[in-house]
């Protein structure tokens, strides 16, 4: 077992891989995370976020486990699906029903059409 303890400097370096792999930007890793521009860009550089922004950001698709220990979750989805899903957890209610429906129609169209 390793008696590596994660520094603030790799919390930070993690979070950034992070936010790139969902394909989001600082200024949307901060809106997640219900937190200033500024405090976010802290937190990539020097500090570490707390225990309610983390979970702010791991409901947009942040894997937690791998930004404060460095061990990446096996189930974590991929960059194309994590990108997807951060965008959609942005959506309200509303929007987020109304973009499920139009998908799910899509799907439908698609698989019992000639295209398959």
């Amino acid at each position: 077992m390793s008696t590596k303890k994660p520094t603030i400097v790799n919390i930070g370096i993690r979070l950034r891989d992070e936010r790139m792999r969902l394909g989001l930007t600082q200024s949307d890793a901060a809106k997640a995370a219900d937190v200033g521009f500024s405090t976010y860009q802290t937190w990539e550089k020097d500090r570490s976020p707390n225990a309610e922004a983390l979970a702010r950001l791991h409901s947009v698709g942040f894997d937690i486990l791998y930004v404060v220990t460095g061990i990446k979750d096996e189930s974590t989805l991929s960059n194309e699906d994590s990108s997807l899903l951060a965008r959609l957890n942005q959506l309200d209610d509303k929007a987020r029903r109304a973009w499920l429906a139009s998908a799910a129609a899509f799907v439908e169209s698609y698989t019992s059409s000639d295209l398959l």
